[in-house]
């Protein structure tokens, strides 16, 4: 009997305790904690080989090589996530400058179909540069660091799976239902109501709020 354990929360599927062994779940069974698909799940082993961890100069000689100009979808974005960040630190004037910013690269985006894919690229890069910084932290022992890689990895792959979900199901997705985002990690919930507690940051659902 093999045991899974959800990537986003923590929850573990038991074989022997479950009627349904995973492997013939239905491919759209969802994690009954935070709703993450069961693609997300990861088969729980005894023995599992140790990473190779790439030394920081390597790490930083990638992240150089990949350095481009920024299009104005990822300059909005960024830009967008810097208003958010001034919100939180009671920044109320830097943040509506940062908003309008956003708003402005955004409407200089000419491709503006071709943005959702943009997005789900950067999310993409995002998800395989976490391991390596996850390396870097683990190397200095830096506990605070590791925690925000760790959040941030867990709500980024269910936002790349939510997104990839309205790809393929159009607005039917989202229609007729809510969307929740907890204020602390990002993380991303679709129903009617939110989680009792955050799966990602364990913060209470007075913290997950309602965007649409």
């Amino acid at each position: 009997m093999k045991k899974y354990r959800c990537t986003i929360c923590g929850y573990i599927y038991d074989d022997a305790k479950e009627k349904v062994k995973f492997e013939d779940l239905d491919d759209d069974w969802k994690c009954p904690i935070c709703g993450a698909p069961k693609s997300l799940f990861e088969e729980i082993k005894e023995d599992t080989e140790d990473k190779k961890v790439e030394s920081k100069k390597d790490v930083i000689e990638e992240i150089d090589e990949d350095l481009k100009e920024l299009s104005n979808a990822e300059i909005s974005l960024i830009c967008s996530n810097l208003a958010r960040g001034c919100e939180k630190q009671y920044l109320d004037e830097e943040s509506n400058l940062f908003r309008e910013l956003s708003n402005y690269y955004e409407a200089l985006e000419d491709n503006k179909e071709g943005m959702i894919d943009d997005v789900l690229d950067m999310i993409s890069s995002d998800i395989s540069e976490y391991s390596n910084a996850m390396d870097i932290f683990s190397e200095y022992d830096d506990r605070g660091a590791k925690r925000v890689i760790n959040w941030a990895s867990k709500s980024t792959n269910i936002m790349k799976v939510i997104i990839d979900t309205y790809k393929e199901k159009g607005i039917d997705y989202i229609k007729n239902t809510k969307i929740w985002v907890c204020d602390i990690c990002g993380f991303i919930y679709i129903g009617d109501t939110p989680p009792k507690v955050c799966p990602v940051c364990r913060v209470p659902n007075l913290k997950i709020l309602e965007v649409c």
